[in-house]
């Protein structure tokens, strides 16, 4: 029976508990089974198991200094709404044995999310495949798609910088200001670029530029593309300058937009007169901010950019739409907390972005993320704007 459970698992519900007390995995699981015995006649535990529509229930569970804590692991092919209230029902449960018990949830998985993001993968490298067989070299480039060419991108250097394949190897090198420029232009074929994710340069491009006989700075046609080319030759030594069509963003422009941006690349020496006017403007992360409110419609910055100078060493706080604040609390009292303050839009975080976090916040429909960091490869909804301060 355990393999057809593995093969129509959906979710797994995970749950941490504390009991004061020392008791077995065995314990656990029986205290499991016998407090949410009747609770909801559809979700008996017992007939739910027999019918294969739950898993067998997993426990690690440590013991020290006479506490028990731990994870619960339970698989479920039930639906949404019915995996919802067998997490619910679980955290009823308030002793296992003598033992007084607490048991949270931490959250649900949809465990069919690997194999989409796998079927994905393997769709565009069958697609890619294809083309090979049935199409010129030119075509190939011109028709390849964001679900092939994404693979190619790669994380650099110690920041985890989006950058193309060819980044160490090419004497020539492109930069880019995010991500999705450096994809864009991936997708006809130039492969040696990498992006500095905001104004700030790493300090780990400065040295990568001084290996590179030819650096060229391609960036956005509008007022942020400027700042970052003012904070590129102030730090960098760069060779020549690409901008985009005025108005437009690198990450927008068709392949002939690309090229043509390229082929009319300046000298760095030479002065492009959106260089210039912007010269005493704010440049920075202030910059990135600025722009980043703008494209989310925000008129008053104020309360958003006092709490990012303001905000007490591990701690987080939380503002509606109209930017009124609605708490401040504990990094680490967020993940219980956060669900109490349903009109959360724009976060600010004194710590790392974790995908346990971004699990909990995407039905919230948040707006705007502010952390220091995040964790390794992690993924951010593009529903969701992230800054890091």
């Amino acid at each position: 029976m355990s393999n057809n459970v593995d093969f129509t698992t959906k979710y797994t519900i995970e749950a941490k508990f504390k009991i004061k007390g020392v008791v077995e995995k065995s314990d656990i699981v029986g205290a499991v089974f016998g407090q949410t015995e009747g609770l909801l006649l559809d979700l008996d535990l017992r007939d739910l198991q027999k019918s294969g529509r739950i898993g067998r229930i997993e426990v690690d569970n440590e013991s020290k200094e006479g506490v028990s804590e731990g994870i619960i692991l339970i698989p479920s092919s039930l639906t949404r709404k019915e995996t919802a209230l067998l997490a619910a029902t679980v955290e009823t449960v308030s002793r296992v044995g003598p033992c007084e018990a607490e048991i949270k949830l931490l959250e649900i998985r949809d465990v069919r999310d690997t194999k989409r993001k796998k079927i994905i993968e393997r769709a565009a490298e069958l697609l890619k495949k294809w083309d090979q067989n049935s199409l010129e070299h030119s075509e190939i480039e011109e028709r390849m798609d964001a679900g092939i060419k994404i693979g190619e991108i790669t994380s650099w250097g110690p920041e985890n910088l989006p950058a193309g394949p060819d980044v160490e190897s090419s004497q020539e090198i492109i930069i880019v200001e995010g991500r999705a420029d450096v994809l864009n232009l991936l997708r006809i074929g130039v492969k040696n670029t990498i992006a500095v994710q905001g104004t700030q340069v790493p300090k780990s491009i400065l040295k990568l530029l001084e290996t590179k006989k030819s650096v060229i700075a391609f960036l956005d046609g509008d007022r942020g593309g400027t700042i970052i080319l003012n904070e590129l030759l102030q730090v960098a030594k760069l060779d020549y300058v690409a901008r985009a069509p005025e108005g437009l963003e690198v990450e927008e422009l068709t392949r002939k937009q690309m090229i043509k941006s390229l082929q009319n690349k300046k000298p760095a020496g030479v002065k492009d007169k959106r260089t210039t006017k912007n010269k005493k403007e704010v440049t920075g992360k202030d910059a990135l901010f600025q722009k980043l409110m703008k494209k989310l419609k925000v008129k008053n910055q104020t309360p958003l950019k006092e709490s990012l100078e303001k905000i007490e060493p591990g701690h987080s706080i939380g503002f509606n739409k109209n930017l009124e604040k609605l708490f401040e609390i504990p990094v680490g009292e967020i993940f219980e907390k956060i669900k109490n303050f349903k009109d959360t839009q724009f976060l600010v975080i004194d710590g790392i972005l974790s995908k346990r976090l971004i699990t909990l916040l995407l039905p919230m429909k948040i707006k705007f993320i502010a952390c220091k960091n995040k964790e390794e490869e992690l993924r951010v909804s593009p529903e969701i704007t992230v800054f890091f301060f």
